[in-house]
């Protein structure tokens, strides 16, 4: 798979389901031309507060209809996105928008893949006790966060943090990393190999 070379911008589509916190962090990127893309538009399944940043931020948006997903096929193919990029996303994406998108969809998960998979992976992490925790940034095939893994960043979980510590922790972690690595799919070589996602050493 080959980076984007070419004069205008890539373009994105952010996909959400609840606040919105990842979404808003990668509008800012984009603005600071940290991140070298336009968030092209904001996909979201439901009310939510995502879809108040998005009007304050001045990104156009879409509340999907039901059925949810042909509503989400029909807007994918109108804006022919570089990338499409879930953030808090909580549906399963049918195997055949998958099929028909991959590698082009990429989800961020506030845990250490493969360990505490789906919703609630935070809590569920706190409460089993680890000592180290993190986030996955993968591509997104038919199964519920079992692409292969593009990213994993690690911290040490401090004994003292409160469930809100630990959460907030995760949270910096997404917010300083996600589009650091849409970036480097955007504009580096790589390529899949037997789930293993390898990218050009000259990036």
């Amino acid at each position: 798979m080959h980076g984007l070379f070419r004069s205008e911008l890539p373009r994105i589509v952010v996909c959400a389901s609840g606040s919105g916190s990842n979404f808003e962090a990668l509008v800012k990127a984009s603005l600071e031309n940290k991140l070298k893309a336009k968030i092209e538009l904001l996909i979201a399944d439901k009310e939510c507060y995502a879809i108040e940043r998005a009007k304050r931020l001045d990104i156009p948006f879409v509340k999907l209809n039901k059925p949810w997903y042909v509503h989400f096929e029909e807007v994918l193919d109108n804006v022919k996105p570089d990338l499409i990029v879930l953030s808090g996303f909580m549906r399963i994406i049918p195997e055949d928008i998958v099929k028909k998108y991959f590698p082009k969809i990429v989800n961020i998960h506030p845990s250490l893949l493969p360990s505490f998979p789906g919703k609630e992976g935070i809590k569920q992490a706190y409460e089993y006790g680890v000592k180290v925790t993190g986030i996955t940034i993968h591509f997104v095939d038919s199964g519920v966060d079992t692409g292969p893994i593009i990213f994993q960043k690690a911290i040490e979980v401090k004994d003292e943090w409160s469930f809100e510590q630990f959460e907030e922790e995760i949270h910096k972690l997404e917010h300083e990393y996600y589009w650091q690595v849409i970036e480097k799919l955007l504009y580096s070589d790589y390529r899949i190999e037997n789930r293993k996602v390898l990218f050009n050493k000259n990036y």
